[in-house]
């Protein structure tokens, strides 16, 4: 039906698919994993961090890279959070 050339091209158009498809699922935002390390973040309390986990799924990309940051930035990231949406300078 096919030549050993066509079963080695079907062969790489499929290598070529898996790995287009394994290349988008490691580019996914894995909520479970960023709550986990959201929570994880010492001197705020959890309904803080809650509120800093909801602002970050909802921007997909500033959750992805908080979680390519460490642990430090991460908290520095959750203070700068807390001080932007809790601590509003008075006029």
């Amino acid at each position: 039906m096919y030549g050993d050339d066509g079963v080695e091209k079907l062969f790489k158009q499929i290598g070529d698919v898996a790995l287009a498809i394994q290349s988008l699922s490691k580019n996914q935002l894995d909520v479970n994993v960023l709550y986990a390390e959201v929570m994880k973040i010492e001197s705020f309390d959890e309904i803080i961090l809650g509120e800093a986990f909801d602002h970050l799924v909802q921007i997909e990309m500033l959750a992805k890279a908080f979680m390519a940051k460490n642990a430090n930035l991460r908290k520095i990231w959750v203070q700068n959070f807390v001080n932007q949406h809790y601590y509003r300078a008075a006029c």
